[in-house]
């Protein structure tokens, strides 16, 4: 049984040969698995029999993200980075933390929905996805997309970093309707961004993997009433565009 027989056996509810297995590493993890094993990070999935693949999807090529003396740097968000080095006992690892979240001290729906930072479809270039998934078939693997970190389809994450995290959980109890505006305009990014994912994949993805935040090691981030409130909604036909 291959990867695309087993992943989908599984997702039809029916017993395949095997559990389907994914893989995630952090950066400065698989930096040193591969080097100590002196192979790519192809063959050792490959030696590992792992069954899904992420493909890179749509390539950047919007307004130049800027970057600051001090070595952070913005991402598609407006939301300021900076690369923090935490020392373990076997190395080091090197993640990007939140300097700056550009809409923290707004206060009306009006200012969140004139923010320029907001990002566009446009700013991608959508014409190398169908390769990148018939590479993956070819392979008899299985085709997924989430994008990067910065740029992972979501819809809480994304507002933690342009709100500020402990400002749009008290947002959503205390301001509403500024959450509501936040969340409407990450969708409005999103649908449309994956709708012409889509279209460029001309139905070669099998699977779009969302990102987000759910819960703490403790609970919840938010109960179910509040996540279905304003998470679970949908942008009308119409609202989002070519």
């Amino acid at each position: 049984m291959n990867s695309r027989e087993r992943v989908f056996r599984a997702l039809s509810f029916e017993e395949p040969d095997r559990v389907p297995t994914d893989l995630w590493m952090s950066k400065g993890f698989k930096n040193k698995l591969l080097s100590t094993l002196n192979t790519s990070e192809e063959e050792f999935l490959d030696a590992h029999d792992v069954d899904l693949r992420y493909i890179e999807g749509p390539r950047y090529m919007g307004p130049p993200l800027r970057e600051f003396a001090d070595g952070s740097s913005e991402d598609i968000w407006g939301v300021r980075r900076k690369a923090v080095t935490v020392r373990m006992a076997n190395g080091t690892e090197v993640y990007e933390e939140v300097a700056d979240s550009p809409l923290a001290s707004a206060s009306t729906v009006e200012e969140i929905d004139n923010y320029g930072g907001w990002p566009s479809p446009d700013w991608f270039d959508y014409s190398g996805i169908e390769e990148q998934c018939e590479a993956v078939r070819r392979q008899e693997r299985v085709v997924v997309f989430q994008g990067d970190r910065m740029n992972r389809v979501a819809q809480l994450k994304p507002a933690m970093y342009i709100r500020g995290m402990e400002q749009i959980l008290m947002d959503m109890t205390l301001e509403p309707e500024i959450a509501e505006a936040v969340f409407a305009n990450i969708r409005r990014f999103y649908c449309a961004y994956a709708e012409r994912i889509f279209d460029a994949a001309r139905g070669k993805i099998d699977i779009i993997l969302t990102g987000d935040d759910f819960g703490s090691q403790n609970g919840p981030l938010v109960s179910p009433k509040m996540w279905v409130r304003f998470l679970g909604c949908t942008i009308p036909a119409g609202r989002f565009g070519r």
